[in-house]
């Protein structure tokens, strides 16, 4: 028995009594023959796929405990030296000390920012992000953002607006949804150039609520557009600082509510992020 010139059994046939087969039999043998060849290598190709999933499944599960074992450990020394850099904040007067404290507790919030962005990623892969779904009243939300954003802005000097077209309500888990929202706020803020605008707004797109966040930066390329919502995705210089985590965030924590996301972009033409939860 042989697949594509490779032998993967043999078909033995015998009579009680010594004699010749007809062609006819010959035949029906080879294609008897040829079907068992096919049947054995499915069943190595199944043996294989399934060796292989269940090999990539413990890898999963192995990469979680690792994740959260290192999760759980480096939190512990930062969250020391965060309250350490706040007693000498306290204890040692002057400006110059204050800058040093301001540029550890920053290092170590962005350090704590980093490991949530692994454990919630590794969740996302996993299908078990986990979500308290309310009602979300969306202009609330909205205004929280821009007032959680307004000094980053302004630091930058680029115009924020946040808005929703009318009285509108999700059926979302609200910090998951705010997480999202925020990865893609921030890296509007920070990717648009002084004198730019950004706009966050909402509108009913029955059954869902359209929610989008526009900038006026340098855009992404179309042949980058396909690998936004990758995992360590860097399109530009100015995204190296982060660990390329955020958007595939948004895109599981969008699609762990039955919701979906699209980008639009042209280079030197801005970004428009658009996701869609269920409205209630």
């Amino acid at each position: 028995m042989i697949v594509e010139d490779r032998l993967v059994g043999v078909l033995q046939a015998a009579t009680l009594r010594p004699r010749s087969y007809s062609p006819e039999e010959v035949s029906l043998l080879r294609a008897a023959a040829e079907r068992l060849a096919s049947a054995v290598e499915r069943q190595r190709l199944w043996d294989a796929e399934t060796a292989a999933r269940a090999a990539a499944q413990a890898a999963v599960r192995q990469r979680d405990e690792v994740l959260a074992i290192v999760a759980h450990d480096l939190r512990n020394p930062l969250n020391r030296i965060m309250m350490s850099s706040a007693i000498l904040k306290d204890d040692v007067p002057g400006e110059a000390p204050a800058r040093a404290v301001a540029i550890i507790q920053n290092a170590v919030r962005g350090m704590d920012r980093l490991i949530r962005d692994l454990l919630d990623v590794s969740r996302v892969e996993a299908g078990g992000l986990p979500l308290e779904r309310t009602e979300v009243a969306v202009a609330p939300l909205l205004a929280e953002l821009s007032e959680q954003f307004d000094a980053l802005a302004r630091s930058r000097s680029v115009a924020l607006t946040a808005a929703a077209a009318e009285p509108l309500t999700v059926a979302a888990d609200r910090g998951r949804l705010l997480q999202a929202l925020s990865n893609l706020l921030d890296n509007a803020l920070r990717l648009t150039p002084s004198g730019g605008s950004v706009t966050i707004d909402a509108v009913r797109s029955h059954p869902h609520v359209e929610f989008r966040v526009a900038d006026t930066g340098p855009g992404i390329a179309a042949e980058q557009l396909p690998h936004v919502f990758d995992r360590f995705w860097q399109g530009t210089r100015e995204r190296r600082g982060s660990a390329g985590l955020g958007l595939a965030i948004v895109k599981g924590i969008v699609e762990a509510h039955g919701g979906r996301v699209s980008v639009e972009s042209k280079a030197g033409e801005g970004t428009t992020f658009r996701l869609w939860i269920p409205a209630t």
